[in-house]
């Protein structure tokens, strides 16, 4: 990157402090190409939108990691290996980053924007002379251009599954100057400014994480005033849990017997499968779905101002209020059958320089369509 395009991104994401909440679906076609399409919920009516200035394609493969602060970390296919670049939705400006040094497999990306610069964090497996199943970290720095590696000391070993489907895992999280990541039944967290990392069990952890993963399905990561919420689906429900910091601790102790040091987690909120399928028929049915199963319903943030858990059903997104027990549906989508990974949903905040072109807009209340095939801007990458 050269030092001008350095000014440019420190200027913009200086300016993309928390400000709005929404969403960024990625809807891939079988030919390798995407849509991006990025969707405005209103804080208090919950009302959305579909913001085209900001949607775009793409016609070679190029698969969506993370977002952070109004900016998305991507990752396309070269020649005969991964790129990554960051890209700023608003400006459409694209950041190339060059190839990192690394030989063995990827298993988590990231990235974190402090408001001057940005890092992107890859995890991968470490090399065996350093330490046997353990964990490295590739991090590259806008402000020096460069990558680094870091082996965090006070890790104890995590058995990485030999295979996972990139649809299927986690969207990362940066929150609190940190890097969330969930990886098999933890919660990875990498304090960006301090080299530091913490392992987390999750509230769902079990031994055996290649069992329970397939019983847990979809998981996601959301924050809503500093705190960070892991929210999941299993055989009785969706779950949503708080992690505790110290403040936290002390009050929790009051009413919890629990190791604060083992089980760092409180229950925000817990749905269950009957209340989502049959207080709630009339949604189903008028899509030709009498009943919901568990593996269904995806969890794609959790707000604690408004009481409300964001859903991915097969061909829609809902809303439902945990305090109402009111359920309703805010976006469609066309639903090719088994193909469940084609529309892929994360949390998406808009950055204050983006809030102030959207917010003198009026969101319609009501389910909106996705654009399928609509025509975009294209980009490569």
């Amino acid at each position: 990157m050269d030092q001008k395009s350095s000014r440019r991104i420190r200027m913009v994401a200086g300016e993309s402090n928390t400000a709005r909440n929404g969403l960024l679906c990625q809807y891939q076609f079988e030919d390798g190409s995407s849509q991006f399409v990025f969707l405005h919920i209103g804080d208090k009516s919950g009302a959305v939108d579909i913001d085209r200035s900001l949607s775009f394609c793409t016609e070679n493969y190029v698969q969506v990691i993370s977002s952070c602060k109004g900016f998305l970390l991507l990752a396309s296919i070269g020649e005969l290996e991964l790129k990554y670049h960051v890209f700023n939705p608003m400006s459409r400006q694209v950041f190339t980053l060059p190839q990192p040094a690394i030989t063995r497999r990827i298993i988590r990306c990231g990235l974190a924007i402090d408001g001057l610069h940005y890092q992107v964090v890859l995890v991968h497996l470490a090399d065996i002379e350093v330490a046997f199943d353990g964990l490295e970290m590739e991090i590259y720095s806008s402000q020096t251009g460069k990558w680094r590696r870091f082996h965090p000391k006070n890790l104890l070993p995590i058995p990485v599954p030999d295979f996972e489907f990139p649809e299927l895992q986690t969207p990362p999280l940066f929150s609190n100057g940190a890097i969330h990541w969930e990886i098999s039944g933890y919660l990875l967290v990498y304090q960006v400014e301090d080299d530091h990392c913490d392992l987390i069990e999750l509230p769902n952890f079990l031994e055996d994480w290649s069992w329970q993963s397939t019983m847990t399905y979809k998981r996601c990561l959301s924050e809503f005033q500093g705190r960070v919420h892991y929210t999941y689906t299993d055989f009785e429900g969706v779950h949503s849990w708080i992690l505790l910091n110290e403040q936290d601790h002390d009050y929790y102790s009051l009413y919890n017997i629990y190791d604060r040091k083992k089980f760092r987690w409180a229950l925000a909120d817990s749905v269950n499968h009957q209340d989502l399928n049959f207080k709630h028929q009339e949604i189903y049915s008028h899509r030709g779905q009498w009943h919901m199963e568990p593996y269904d319903a995806s969890p794609l943030s959790f707000s604690e101002d408004s009481e409300t858990m964001y859903l991915q059903l097969p061909g829609f997104l809902v809303s439902y209020n945990t305090r109402t027990k009111v359920l309703e549906e805010f976006c469609t989508y066309i639903f090719p059958g088994v193909n469940f990974n084609c529309c892929m949903f994360l949390p998406f905040t808009y950055g204050r320089q983006i809030q102030a072109e959207t917010e003198s807009e009026s969101l319609e209340v009501g389910a909106v369509h996705l654009p399928i095939k609509d025509k975009l801007d294209t980009l490569a990458f």
